[in-house]
């Protein structure tokens, strides 16, 4: 028994990991196939065939995994498929076992996949649902997370995960099938509502809210993934997907660096860039130089052109901060936001000098939003720090102490205050 503990969590450890990257594929694909409103009924199948790979491979791991679990998934569908239409008319129009048969098989295909959750994203990404409900229903359907993981994700519990699900579910019943993307007549509308879920998404990742985990490189990778995946269909690639793209692949190159060896949070100026991924930077690229198509210039290409500055910088010192300052001014003229504003102030602090930059953040403290920001409260100290008014900066670091939302937060801002009773 103690030889086949290691063997047995590792495959506990693989089904897990497995389950969630097949998630997406078997439950869009099941969905599309059987229909929106029998959406529960993909998730039993998905979820039935988890349960038996974890109870077959205690012992052992098939050569290839995701093969066996889809057939599990096949053979699942069919089952329950035959046991309902017992009860009542089941997508009548599979009239015999050979038929049922064949088209599982077809719908669970690898050829099939790409077209499956695009039209699942495009689907609960419904204009008429919130952006909280569509990333709650793109974490639960393309991602595979479970309402448990999504509510402690967003400090939420699991009935309120429950409820925006319910809602998804309601609005998606009313579709009757999930249609190609091609065919949407508000693709465009859409598209805005996927891309700002997916931004969301990457955020939740890069810096999310759960005070346990606050860096989550699979969400981020998860949107990416997604991302790309709208470039890889006609209806669905434009500039402005690449620029996001870009912005995550910006992103997903400094996170090895995000935390350090205790789980704390690093300040940019103190990040390690040769550790930064040049192979992600490098995809960035690409994707911004292909965002230069058209002449629409959306807040994702500024935000992915900022992103940019900061990856292909040596240093901070030796970054373009008017080229950043720039872009925060563009991008506060199309899509203001107090974070923005606080962003904007940074850069201009350090193109135009500190005093400049703690001029617009202390023009910013009557905004409600940031007053519960700790890293409004901690810019504001970086910059009392930079102007050597250690008193103030020690006041406002404290500021962004009590207001840490998690343990990597918290010891980070004791760390600055710390270093002024040495300095």
């Amino acid at each position: 028994m103690v030889d086949g503990a290691p063997a047995a969590a590792s495959s506990a450890e693989l089904v897990e990991d497995l389950f969630r990257k097949e998630y997406a594929h078997l439950v869009s694909a099941l969905t599309r196939f059987l229909g929106p409103s029998h959406i529960p009924l993909a998730e039993d199948v998905v979820h039935d065939a988890l349960v038996s790979a974890m109870h077959a491979w205690r012992f052992g791991v098939p050569e290839d995994p995701k093969a066996w679990l889809v057939r599990v998934a096949h053979n699942r569908a069919v089952d329950i498929i035959r046991r309902e239409r017992r009860h009542r008319s089941f997508l009548p129009e599979l009239a015999t076992m050979t038929a049922l048969t064949a088209s599982i098989e077809a719908a669970l295909a690898p050829a099939a996949e790409s077209a499956h959750q695009l039209a699942m994203m495009f689907a609960v990404c419904d204009p008429r649902l919130n952006r909280e409900t569509h990333v709650t229903m793109i974490l639960r359907w393309l991602c595979g997370l479970s309402p448990k993981e999504i509510g402690r994700a967003f400090l939420v519990d699991t009935p309120t995960i429950d409820r925006r699900l319910h809602r998804g579910r309601g609005r998606l019943r009313q579709l009757g099938r999930l249609p190609d993307v091609a065919d949407l007549p508000d693709i465009d509308t859409r598209r805005d509502s996927v891309l700002h879920a997916l931004y969301l998404l990457f955020n939740e990742g890069y810096h999310g809210s759960d005070p346990d985990d606050p860096v989550r490189p699979f969400l981020c990778e998860d949107a990416l993934r997604l991302t790309e995946l709208l470039l890889g269909a006609e209806a669905t690639a434009r500039p402005e997907v690449h620029a996001l793209a870009a912005l995550f692949c910006f992103g997903a190159a400094r996170l090895p660096t995000r935390l350090d060896e205790d789980g704390v949070f690093v300040p940019l100026e103190d990040q390690d860039r040769g550790r930064w991924d040049p192979a992600r930077i490098e995809r960035g690229l690409v994707h911004l130089a292909r965002s230069a198509a058209g002449d629409h210039l959306s807040p994702w290409h500024l935000e992915a052109g900022i992103a940019c500055e900061h990856a292909i910088a040596p240093s901070v010192r030796a970054t373009d901060w008017d080229r950043i300052a720039g872009f925060y001014q563009l991008l506060a003229e199309q899509a203001w936001s107090p974070v923005v504003a606080l962003n904007r102030g940074l850069a201009l602090a350090e193109r135009d000098g500190v005093d400049a930059g703690r001029r617009e953040l202390i023009a910013l403290a009557g905004e409600p939003k940031l007053s519960r920001y700790p890293f409004y409260w901690a810019a504001r100290a970086d910059l009392e720090r930079r102007a050597g008014c250690h008193a103030a900066a020690r006041e406002n670091y404290a500021r962004a102490v009590a207001l840490s939302r998690s343990p990597a937060e918290r010891v980070s801002f004791e760390r600055r205050i710390a270093s002024l009773e040495i300095s």
